[in-house]
């Protein structure tokens, strides 16, 4: 088998590559430079991925991308079925592809590239399930000190495999026009006037390790009124309680929606001018559409999973125990890395942001 320096380089004509990019939003998010560098390098490639629902809304319109397969998910847990797999698998060899390509390294993500029938089926050196892949790669170190990006990260990976090296491309996530008149008429019902500026606050997290308190957020929502803003908040339908509770801590009632989709959350993130939350998809998304972040990060390590190549601030408190995987806290009982930051930390990195944002314009 071919060695895996310079594979891409080598690849006929048209070939047609899928990536696996299984769990998260921002994952799926922060993949997308990835797809930018390698279509710039080489137009003819044809370029699909394969993600779990419902974050195919974030790779809707990408013009990179020639398909999007979606893995069926259920349950509390979001996990996909054996069926769900068996029926993306089929699919997936349908089409014949070339390459494979494994960026997540998990299970399920390794038994689909054993079996998805491409020729060339790629993972990391150190990978589980290493008898899954035909090519292996091994990526350099970092230079000392220094920490990757997970996107750029992915980027290592590719110039490994033969893409020449250039300026790392920005996440990039597209609105769907179609939705517009709707979600305007969404933003009206909620008190929103289109003559204010519009920050976004998503106050909540999949992890309670990664989310603030609703009252340092219901505070953040005041001071953003007093520079002008109107603010909305916004989150998934089982996250309407918690909007509800950080909006009745407010002094100034803010707009609120909730049970968005990916793509209407997308439109809706497109037409603010700010957005602060915690270190969360949402928050990769407004990122990608350019919006300056304001984020909060507590479990995570913020070097690898900072807004990517976007006007940002960030607020972290330096613990010991940071990173962890952030399922829950196993040194205080309560994840005090994300509780510790204060209202105040937040205003000042808010001064900050602004200031950036005046200067940028």
């Amino acid at each position: 088998m071919r060695p895996p320096e310079g594979l891409f380089a080598s690849l006929p004509s048209a070939s047609r590559i899928l990536f696996i990019r299984l769990r998260s939003l921002g994952d799926t998010i922060l993949s997308t430079p990835l797809y930018a560098a390698l279509k710039a390098w080489r137009p003819d490639l044809r370029l699909s991925v394969l993600v779990e629902e419902p974050f195919d809304g974030a790779l809707h319109r990408n013009p990179d991308l020639e398909s999007v397969f979606p893995l069926q998910v259920r349950g509390s847990k979001q996990r996909s079925t054996t069926m769900a797999r068996w029926q993306t698998l089929r699919q997936i060899r349908r089409k014949r592809f070339d390459c494979c390509m494994d960026l997540h390294g998990g299970t399920t993500s390794a038994w689909l590239t054993g079996m998805s029938g491409a020729r060339y089926r790629i993972g990391l050196h150190g990978y589980r399930n290493s008898f899954c892949y035909n090519v292996r790669t091994k990526l350099p170190s970092p230079p000392p000190g220094a920490r990757w990006h997970s996107a750029r990260f992915q980027l290592e990976w590719l110039y490994r495999l033969g893409l020449e090296e250039g300026p790392d491309p920005p996440a990039r996530i597209f609105p769907d026009p179609g939705l517009r008149s709707v979600l305007e008429a969404r933003l009206r019902d909620a008190g929103l006037q289109p003559s204010r500026p519009l920050c976004v606050i998503q106050p909540s997290s999949r992890f309670h390790t990664k989310e603030w308190t609703a009252s340092g957020f219901a505070e953040i929502s005041d001071s953003l009124q007093e520079y002008g803003y109107a603010t909305l908040l916004v989150g998934t339908g089982e996250e309407e309680p918690r909007i509800r509770r950080v909006a009745g801590l407010c002094r100034t009632r803010p707009a609120s929606i909730s049970g968005l989709t990916i793509s209407e959350l997308t439109w809706v993130l497109s037409q603010a001018r700010l957005f602060v939350g915690n270190d969360s998809g949402p928050t990769h998304m407004a990122a990608a559409l350019g919006v300056p972040v304001l984020v909060l990060f507590g479990s995570s390590d913020s070097n690898l999973w900072r807004p990517w190549q976007a006007i940002h601030e960030i607020v972290q408190n330096p613990f010991d125990c940071n990173p962890c995987p952030g399922y829950r806290c196993h040194v205080y009982g309560e994840p005090q890395c994300i509780l510790s930051i204060t209202p105040d930390q937040v205003k000042e990195a808010l001064q900050r942001l602004l200031k950036r944002v005046h200067r940028a314009h």
